[in-house]
């Protein structure tokens, strides 16, 4: 899918491309891009990683997510893998750009939206990234796991909504392998719900890596102790790991799935038992 440079998509499928909107007149220079294209809606989210906002697309009339992320390295490698991802159980990428400041909304003091960091040179690190993405439900496998374990259903109720969910995450899953990539982060917090159908998607690529399976065995050296530790394989905690790390942080995440699992006495009892299994440390 191509571009064209205000960030809206044709479609003719996934775009690789860099794309960025074309240069302000002097009369246009106080303007943003992303506020003359976009009618911001709502904060989605926000922490170390960036800034999310719901926002509508004024010519196309339609919503989009957002994410608005310093200009680094991991965050470009995470545009650059999105752009090559196209599946039904993964955010989609649709577009990014650069800008020289970060949209900040102060809707909820004087009621107008400004932008803040203006860059003071040409560095990429005093840039801000503008990653337009599919829009999703405000809700993750976080919420979804969290809520079923306050309900009294049955066990064969849940047993099915979750096997339907665990089907569609090892199918992201297995399609991110296919082009080459480890998650390293998987989650129940980096899935989020469709805004229809019940469909989860993957997200959160900012961890992402190549694997490499034309070396020996398929593994090689690559930097330790990246991603969530109550979700990274023992192996995470060196440098030598495979796509095989996704497999083990999926198959936690399907655990919490079937079974209520919380996050204090009951979930440490989880980590012995899976020492003892595999023979191997596990994080706690």
């Amino acid at each position: 899918m191509s571009v064209d440079s205000t960030g809206r998509s044709n479609s003719s499928g996934a775009s690789g491309s860099r794309k960025r909107p074309p240069a302000l007149s002097e009369e246009e220079d106080e303007e943003s891009s992303f506020t003359k294209t976009f009618e911001v809606m709502g904060l989605l989210g926000e922490g170390g990683f960036g800034d999310v906002y719901k926002v509508k697309d004024n010519a196309l009339e339609k919503f989009f997510a957002i994410k608005i992320v310093r200009s680094r390295r991991n965050a470009l490698r995470e545009v650059v893998v999105l752009s090559d991802l196209l599946h039904i159980n993964i955010i989609r990428y649709y577009s990014f750009w650069e800008e020289e400041t970060r949209y900040q909304d102060n809707s909820s003091t004087d009621g107008s939206d400004s932008f803040s960091g203006t860059s003071t040179g040409s560095s990429e690190s005093d840039c801000f990234l503008y990653i337009q993405m599919e829009l999703c439900a405000n809700k993750t496998l976080t919420r979804w796991i969290h809520d079923k374990n306050s309900e009294s259903s049955g066990d064969s109720k849940r047993s099915q909504e979750s096997l339907r969910l665990a089907q569609q995450i090892a199918s992201g899953v297995e399609y991110i392998h296919s082009k080459g990539f480890i998650h390293r982060d998987l989650k129940p917090d980096n899935i989020l719900f469709g805004l229809k159908d019940e469909v989860v998607k993957i997200g959160d690529f900012g961890l992402v890596t190549k694997d490499n399976i034309d070396t020996i065995d398929g593994v090689e050296k690559r930097t330790k102790g990246v991603g969530t530790p109550s979700y990274m394989a023992p192996e995470q905690d060196g440098q030598n790991y495979d796509r095989k790390v996704d497999i083990f942080s999926m198959g936690l995440i399907f655990l919490e799935l079937w079974w209520k699992v919380s996050s204090g006495h009951e979930r440490a009892n989880v980590r012995p038992a899976l020492t003892d299994l595999f023979g191997c440390r596990v994080h706690d």
